[in-house]
């Protein structure tokens, strides 16, 4: 894979976690009329309701605002720069998704029970980053094979 190729695949991969954000990633448990689906918003909200607050408004932030930067982090920083900025944001991205679905899932417990959604949210954050890893590694041998102008 070029750089070209990677930042393109990144790049969907980040646009599917925005629009992750809006499918079903639980259900209510104990509903007499179904399970009702709860979207990560509105598992956010009800793990704020519980009294998580300042938690769910970190994810929250951080799921709307980080994959939206990796995007732009790819597009606007120079060569080298982009591969390894978009790196840490998407590792922080995999861990702080990480640390709030377990989170959720052992505090609503009672409450709602998670879907396949916030496994694959961590799967597709990881893939993610190692093709960003590959970029940045990528981008290192590009930069190597050239040879410096002289100055004189």
């Amino acid at each position: 894979m070029n750089k070209k190729q990677i930042k393109s695949m990144v790049t969907l991969l980040q646009l599917f976690l925005i629009g992750a954000l809006f499918l079903p990633a639980g259900t209510i448990v104990g509903d007499a009329a179904g399970d009702t689906a709860l979207s990560v918003f509105q598992m956010i909200n009800r793990y704020a309701g519980m009294g998580f607050s300042d938690d769910a408004l970190f994810y929250m932030v951080m799921a709307c605002v980080f994959p939206a930067a990796i995007i732009i982090f790819m597009r606007v920083l120079k060569e080298r720069k982009n591969f390894g900025a978009s790196v840490v944001l998407c590792a922080l991205y995999a861990t702080a998704s990480a640390c709030f679905y377990s989170a959720a899932k052992r505090k609503m417990v009672d409450y709602a029970t998670m879907t396949w959604l916030p496994y694959i949210i961590i799967l597709i954050s990881l893939t993610s980053m190692m093709l960003l890893i590959f970029g940045f590694f990528q981008a290192a041998q590009d930069g190597d094979g050239k040879e410096s102008p002289k100055k004189e």
